[in-house]
């Protein structure tokens, strides 16, 4: 079932509801305060790969970026080394 993002203006809060898409919407209760929440329109929270049993993370880029790694995953092989 999707999952769609709320806000409640009363106390400042967002959260996530999984709802049928027939029902996305309207309000929904805020988990916090009680009071109806309005949705959020937020970019879809899903990737296409190529390979569906390739496990390695979609972010891994090295020198001036970050990166994660998946879980159990968090280790890399020899630096290489100058010679010269």
């Amino acid at each position: 079932m999707p999952r769609y993002e709320f806000a409640c203006q009363p106390c400042d809060q967002h959260f996530d509801v999984e709802l049928p898409m027939a029902q996305a919407g309207g309000p929904a209760p805020c988990p916090f305060c009680g009071a109806p929440a309005q949705r959020v329109i937020t970019p879809p929270r899903f990737l296409f790969k190529a390979d569906p049993l390739d496990n390695r993370p979609v972010w891994h880029n090295h020198g001036s970026y970050g990166h994660s790694h998946a879980p159990g995953k968090g280790f890399h092989g020899p630096k290489e080394r100058d010679e010269g």
